[in-house]
């Protein structure tokens, strides 16, 4: 965003200047049309985010939202609904033109721009949300310290910052189909990929996804140690069992992607593996959505009661110390 600051539209940087072709001669040159996989992604995309609209109301019922984890549940939500317009319904949509970034570059840099801030986003809120369950485990003052009533907007705020460092001080991922992803380098000039070079990319997704993945190992070990006790039929062990899928599914898709995505923009990686990595990048985003509905009981049942269906409501009671992801 600083080069556009700069030099006053995407065109105009010189390493993303696309004057040497039209953007239908670099269409036909560069790109590889999908349009049943196009479509495809872009309804799922549109269907993902109309399914998130009831669970992110239930997370901002006032019962729900003065509870710690939710608030930032609720800002992840909000993040995994607009990663999805990049990373499935624009996705969808240039793959179905077969575009490469000179035939849309403004549309395209800046939702790469927007798309990379997003992923970061969701890196960093996964690693906060993590540590807020921790503390409340093993550290209940550190969790009232930097999570009690509005504190957690502030560290929300935290996650929004480094969100717009790597929007305006970074190298965006541009969309070309002829891999159907989104790389550093818009592919234009032949042996110059290094000028495109995200160092911060890498510890994002090296550093902050590994640490997020170690936590939340960390955090169903002490879950379970907790309660290794309680009955195996108990609703507390149901719920560690919830938490554990819940963790270990988001953190697979989001070490997966990271990992892919990383080792694509620096060496040549088979087309699958490359195809692997857009889709962990978006099932990253859209589980969620099963992922709640078919473990978090609290989310379901809102969910559902607001549809009027009607349900069975255990007579828990909310605190931040509760069992919930």
């Amino acid at each position: 965003m600083n080069q556009v600051i700069r030099y006053g539209s995407v065109q105009a940087i010189p390493i993303y200047n696309c004057s040497a072709h039209t953007p239908e001669e670099w269409t036909k040159r560069d790109g590889v049309s999908r349009p049943i996989l196009g479509i495809t992604e872009a309804s799922l995309g549109i269907l993902i985010n109309i399914c998130y609209i009831p669970i992110l109301f239930v997370m901002l019922e006032k019962e729900h939202f003065k509870i710690s984890c939710y608030k930032i549940m609720s800002f992840l939500a909000i993040i995994d609904m607009l990663s999805i317009v990049v990373d499935c319904i624009i996705t969808g949509w240039l793959a179905y033109q077969g575009a490469v970034f000179c035939s849309y570059p403004t549309l395209i840099y800046f939702s790469g721009m927007s798309g990379t801030g997003l992923w970061c986003c969701t890196c960093v809120t996964a690693l906060i949300l993590i540590v807020n369950r921790i503390f409340d485990l093993l550290v209940p003052r550190a969790r009232i310290f930097f999570f009690e009533g509005n504190r957690t907007f502030l560290v929300i705020l935290g996650a929004v910052l480094y969100t717009l460092y790597y929007v305006f001080c970074n190298t965006p991922s541009l969309f070309t189909s002829k891999f159907h992803s989104w790389f550093f380098t818009p592919m234009i000039f032949e042996g110059r990929d290094m000028d495109y070079e995200n160092v911060p990319m890498f510890f994002n997704n090296i550093g902050v996804v590994f640490v997020t993945c170690l936590l939340y190992i960390l955090f169903c070990f002490v879950l379970g140690a907790k309660l290794k006790n309680v009955s195996t039929g108990s609703e507390s062990r149901s719920a560690s069992i919830q938490i554990f899928f819940q963790s270990a599914m988001i953190c697979a898709f989001n070490l997966m992607a990271s990992l892919i995505y990383i080792s694509m923009n620096y060496i040549e990686v088979p087309f699958w593996l490359i195809i692997l990595g857009q889709f962990s990048w978006q099932l990253g985003n859209s589980a969620p959505v099963f992922i709640y509905m078919k473990f978090n009981k609290t989310l379901r049942n809102g969910v559902l009661k607001n549809l009027g269906i009607k349900v069975h409501f255990c007579s828990c009671q909310f605190s931040d110390s509760s069992s919930h992801f």
